[in-house]
């Protein structure tokens, strides 16, 4: 009898010992998959970083574009002044070279009253006044052919100026649709386990393009990243990357999805 104890106390001391060394594989697995979580949580965060000073630099770059867009909208009604300008002057010289052009008329028809034989024997006063006219023409002439110039500089100078606004507000709008995209918050309407994709209610109409990065998010915490197949107005399927699922983790309908990194 006595030997029958000791050997169950054998025993219990045996089991005592394994169970001591399975407790012990499971802390080590246990601290493992914490060391795990928290290298996880530390790229996170550090991605996280790196998006808010991303986020801060576009808002730079998007005050600066619009600076440089009201600068060119001011040149732009500059050249516009300048152009009211010389059209007002163009319009004086021309009154004065039809006057010019009348006044010379009215002296030839003189001339030829004065001498209808047409042996013109001209006085040195009126040889005088014709020369003077004729000047003044040629100079009305060349101050019209200047402003012409001038105005032909001035109109393409101003295409120019619009050209550049049209640019700047067409280069605002598509940023303002990839920022208002950063910000956009979808939802998984359904989820095929079988083949591993998902159906987002969010498409093309909502801004989205082909090479959209998306999130899954649960909570405050993300659980998964999407690559898009198919692309539609209204709606968005993706395909579930493997690798990115955190363990242990489904995607299910309801689950948001974040868009993120869009320039």
């Amino acid at each position: 009898m006595k030997k029958f104890v000791m050997i169950l106390a054998g025993l219990a001391m045996l089991g005592a010992a394994v169970v001591g060394v399975l407790n012990k594989q499971d802390v080590e697995v246990i601290n493992k998959d914490l060391d795990n979580v928290r290298a996880e949580v530390k790229t996170e965060t550090e991605k996280l970083g790196e998006l808010e000073d991303k986020r801060d630099d576009a808002a730079e770059r998007e005050t600066q574009a619009k600076d440089a867009r009201n600068q060119a909208a001011a040149a732009v009604e500059g050249v516009k002044q300048n152009l009211k300008v010389i059209e007002r002057a163009l319009e004086d010289v021309s009154a004065e070279l039809k006057t010019t052009e009348i006044k010379q008329k009215e002296i030839d028809l003189a001339v030829k009253k004065q001498f209808p034989t047409g042996e013109i024997q001209s006085v040195n006063d009126l040889e005088m006044r014709l020369t003077m006219l004729k000047e003044t023409l040629t100079q009305k002439q060349n101050e019209k052919s200047t402003l012409n110039t001038q105005l032909t500089q001035a109109a393409e100078a101003k295409q120019v100026q619009v050209a550049k606004v049209q640019e700047e507000e067409k280069f605002q709008l598509q940023r303002a649709q990839k920022l208002a995209l950063n910000g956009l918050e979808a939802t998984i309407i359904a989820v095929n386990k079988e083949w591993g994709f998902v159906m987002i209610n969010a498409g093309r109409q909502h801004g989205v393009s082909g090479d959209s990065s998306l999130l899954v998010k649960r909570g405050n915490t993300r659980i998964a990243r999407l690559r898009i197949v198919n692309l539609e107005d209204s709606f968005v399927t993706a395909d579930v990357v493997d690798e990115s699922v955190v363990r242990g983790v489904e995607v299910q309908p309801g689950d948001r999805v974040i868009f993120e990194n869009a320039r």
